[in-house]
């Protein structure tokens, strides 16, 4: 589990990092959303595979990674000006 934590900590630093700019959510709210993003994913995957919550596998993490990417897409993600 710790794992998926630290995942969602550097998730959310590099999409705040790579998204910075005016009227963005604090830093706070990224690293927070990259970390329960990343938590839920990789425990999600840990019980569609029926391994205990907290195992690390590859599955597992790679899941966490995925969906706090996603998440924090959604999160910093704007539209582009035209």
């Amino acid at each position: 589990m710790v794992a998926f934590l630290v995942a969602g900590v550097i998730l959310g630093v590099l999409a705040r990092t790579l998204r910075h700019g005016p009227g963005d959510h604090p830093l706070v709210v990224t690293v927070a959303a990259g970390v329960v993003a990343a938590a839920a994913g990789g425990a999600g995957m840990n019980l569609l595979l029926g391994d205990p919550v907290l195992h690390l596998g590859s599955w597992s993490f790679t899941s966490a990674c995925i969906v706090g990417m996603v998440a924090l897409g959604l999160l910093e993600g704007r539209p582009g000006r035209a």
